[in-house]
């Protein structure tokens, strides 16, 4: 049976995750990004299809009856998950996960996955990271994620692979041997 692949970036809050799922997507070809699903209203600079399919509750609950999302998760009271339909065959899915979706992803026998772990060493490089995204940051939701973040990756139950992405040199996750190989679609580097 042929498995869809996918290159599954995870990382603490402010660490470049969605900047370097971008980086790969645009640098790397046979890969496309995975759009997440959400039931919550897009913000004024998202764009339904690209940042996130936006979705009614009842549509999002449908999806997750019919076994469409590959894994599925609730926060802030809005639903987030992976639908299946942002997979292809020969084509190398790069997405950005929590921990709980990517271990529910490892459960998934359809799949291959590379999880990453996105580490940047100090708190302060994420946290300007994250005030400078957003005009009217709310720090209130940033010191709660980073609170999290901290209970979050105390324990992390799968195998994964450390990119640092201090220098912001992505092109040095490509030289890692285990990503160039998983990059590879059948017999052909991408």
């Amino acid at each position: 049976m042929k498995k869809y692949k996918i290159l599954a970036l995870f990382g603490k809050s402010g660490s470049g995750k969605d900047t370097i799922q971008k980086w790969i997507v645009s640098h790397m070809p046979h890969t496309k990004g995975i759009v997440s699903c959400t039931t919550r209203p897009a913000r004024d600079y998202e764009t339904d299809g690209v940042d996130y399919h936006f979705l009614s509750t009842e549509d999002f609950a449908k999806k997750v009856l019919n076994g469409d999302m590959l894994e599925a998760t609730s926060f802030n009271d809005w639903f987030y998950g992976t639908s299946i339909n942002e997979l292809t065959e020969n084509t190398v899915a790069i997405g950005v996960f929590n921990i709980q979706g990517i271990d529910c992803l490892l459960q998934d026998p359809r799949l291959e996955i590379l999880p990453v772990l996105i580490s940047v060493p100090k708190d302060k490089q994420r946290l300007i990271r994250i005030l400078n995204r957003e005009d009217n940051p709310n720090c209130a939701e940033i010191c709660r994620r980073f609170l999290t973040d901290e209970a979050d990756f105390q324990t992390i139950d799968f195998d994964y692979l450390t990119y640092d992405n201090i220098h912001q040199d992505f092109s040095q996750i490509l030289n890692n041997i285990d990503i160039r190989n998983f990059l590879t679609i059948s017999g052909e580097n991408c």
